[in-house]
C-alpha cells in the first residue's frame, strides 16, 4: 500500500521520471501487479435447489496497455485485461457442506478489461467491461468488496 501512495504521489506532482509516459506505464505496473495479488472470494449462498458456494479469482492471465489520447487533462488510457475463474459448486441440504466443499462443478473463465485516464489530475475510472460470449464487451457489475473491484491507484 505505502509503494502505491508513494507512486501516486510521485506521479501528481510530476517528480518521478520526469517521463509523463514511462510515469504513465509505471502505474499501470503497479495496478497489474496490485490485480495478481488478489486472494479468491467466495461466497456461501442458498438457492431453491439448496447451499451452494461460488469462488471467484484470483485474477490469471493479468496483462496491460498504456495508450496516448488526444486529451490534454487525460493524456493516457490505462487499459488492463486479465481472466476471472469462477467456481460453482453442486448444491448441498445444508450450509456447511456447501463451505466445506472446494471442489467445482462449474468453472467458468470471465474477461475483464478495466479502463482508467490518468493525467494532471490523478487516476480515475474511466470504464470497468466484461467479455460477452460473442466476444463484444459490456460494462459490468462490481463487488465492492472484492481486491479487483476496489478502486485503489
Amino acid at each position: 500500500m505505502t509503494r502505491i501512495l508513494l507512486l501516486g504521489c510521485a506521479l501528481l506532482t510530476g517528480q518521478l521520471t520526469g517521463s509523463p509516459q514511462l510515469d504513465a506505464r509505471l502505474m499501470a505496473d503497479v495496478l497489474a501487479s496490485k490485480l495478481g495479488d488478489c486472494p479468491t472470494r467466495a461466497i456461501v449462498a442458498k438457492f431453491k435447489s439448496g447451499w451452494s458456494k461460488t469462488t471467484w479469482g484470483p485474477p490469471t492471465d493479468v496483462d496491460y496497455d498504456v495508450l496516448p489520447t488526444d486529451s490534454l487533462v487525460w493524456p493516457y488510457r490505462i487499459v488492463i485485461q486479465y481472466t476471472l475463474p469462477t467456481r460453482v459448486t453442486k448444491t448441498y441440504k445444508k450450509k456447511d457442506e456447501a463451505e466445506g466443499d472446494s471442489t467445482a462443478d462449474l468453472v467458468i473463465r470471465l474477461k475483464y478489461k478495466d479502463m482508467y485516464e490518468l493525467g494532471d489530475k490523478g487516476l480515475r475510472i474511466s470504464s470497468l467491461l466484461a467479455q460477452e460470449m460473442g466476444g463484444g464487451w459490456h460494462e459490468r457489475l462490481t463487488a465492492p468488496d472484492a481486491c479487483w473491484d476496489s478502486f485503489q491507484a
